[in-house]
């Protein structure tokens, strides 16, 4: 178990993720209200296509601030850009809760929203890669054990999401909610963050690269590839079973909304259980069996609950294992990445694995199932494919990452 101090560390770091997924519920669950307000259209597909697209565009700024940060980072320290990101998280956070819609001020609404969204995603580029590697240094023995508890952290971020979804229409509006929920949080966060030290593996590095970015794709390109098809199944199942399941259950099955919120916030409540369970499991038992298994039942449970929701079938038990899985494979990820790079480029590596996922894996995925269902009406197919494709990614990278792994993997 983890003693004072690690508690604390898991604590703290925990925060910014939660952050991080509490911003990510808030735009993706009221993208379509955020697109009708900033993106006015009469066409409904275009609608949810043009919210999704700003959403995209928080994730494509990532990998830039993934090497801004990671930069910083592995040069001067990984508590400094825990700060600084948290403090970029906060101004983005309030300025989105103060901004006018289109109707009040025209064009500058969307490229106002488009400019807050860039701030955000360079702050959340550099906020979880820096949790990641600063936990795996500051307690390596117990690394999966910790990952799991501030995963569980993390995704416990979706929770006033929803909540928020369950009562949004009676009381506030989404940028009431983003002013004083993420906005309030980050200042919060910001001036708790400052209370932690500097890693030991960092104050004991004796010469810092002094450009670690093309260090990376000099000489640990491989890695990197490898990084990326790792974090995809931890990318894509969060979008669908999450984010994008609430407009697509309502908007293109036509489910009903009370129905999909109350059933959502149920089964993100499962997915914080098996993220943190999965911790538990893999500081006792192989890493890479349970990353194998646990993409092969994923796949298999993504037929099952699209076949289910395309028939009308129980919509807990549809969602249920599906998004119990996904709260599994969560933990997994962050866990094999830490093994990955040497710790001079460590952060660096860990962010451009980890952003480039999110973008490609994630961002995408909302408007490709989208598309394709506008155009070819692939309503249980076009989630499923992206599921299975994904997976296949990560089997190949799950493959080729064992050489860097632990000996007893």
């Amino acid at each position: 178990m983890l003693n004072k101090e690690q508690k604390r560390i898991v604590l703290l770091s925990a925060m910014g993720g939660m952050l991080e997924f509490y911003d990510f519920t808030i735009y993706g669950l009221f993208s379509i209200y955020f697109a009708g307000q900033f993106f006015p259209s009469s066409n409904a597909f275009a609608t949810i296509i043009s919210g999704y697209a700003v959403f995209l565009i928080g994730y494509v700024v990532r990998p830039l601030g993934g090497i801004l940060f990671s930069h910083i980072g592995d040069e001067i320290g990984r508590k400094t850009v825990l700060i600084l990101t948290m403090s970029l998280m906060g101004v983005a956070a309030l300025g989105v809760g103060f901004l006018p819609t289109y109707a009040q001020i025209g064009i500058f609404a969307p490229l106002l929203m488009v400019l807050l969204r860039l701030l955000q995603g360079l702050a959340i580029g550099g906020e979880l890669p820096s949790m990641i590697v600063y936990v795996a240094e500051s307690i390596p023995e117990q690394r999966a054990f910790a990952m799991g508890a501030i995963f569980a952290g993390t995704v416990a971020g979706l929770i006033p999401g929803m909540l928020i979804n369950l009562l949004i229409t009676h009381y506030l509006t989404p940028e009431q909610i983003n002013l004083f929920g993420g906005g309030l949080l980050c200042l919060i966060a910001y001036q708790v963050r400052r209370k932690l030290h500097e890693t030991k593996a960092f104050n004991n590095l004796k010469q810092h690269n002094k450009f670690p970015l093309g260090e990376l794709l000099r000489h640990h390109f491989g890695k990197l590839m490898i990084g990326v098809g790792l974090v995809s199944i931890m990318a894509t199942p969060i979008i669908l079973a999450i984010i994008f399941m609430p407009t697509y259950l309502t908007k293109i099955l036509h489910y009903n909304p009370a129905q999909v919120s109350n059933t959502i916030l149920f089964t993100t409540l499962l997915s914080i259980v098996a993220t943190f369970i999965m911790g538990l499991l893999a500081s006792r038992f192989s890493l890479y069996k349970l990353m194998k298994n646990g993409v092969l039942l994923i796949t298999l449970a993504a037929a099952i609950c699209y076949f289910m929701l395309f028939k009308s079938y129980n919509l807990i038990l549809a969602l249920g294992v599906f998004t119990i899985l996904q709260g599994a494979l969560v933990t997994l990820p962050p866990i094999l990445l830490s093994y990955l790079f040497p710790i001079q480029i460590r952060l660096t590596g860990v962010a451009l694995s980890y952003n480039l996922a999110f973008v490609f894996f994630g961002g995408l995925t909302p408007i490709v199932i989208t598309t394709i269902i506008e155009h070819a009406h692939m309503l249980y197919v076009a989630p499923f494919a992206c599921m299975f494709f994904v997976s296949i990614v990560t089997l190949i990278a799950l493959a080729r990452s064992r050489p860097y792994l632990p000996v007893s993997e």
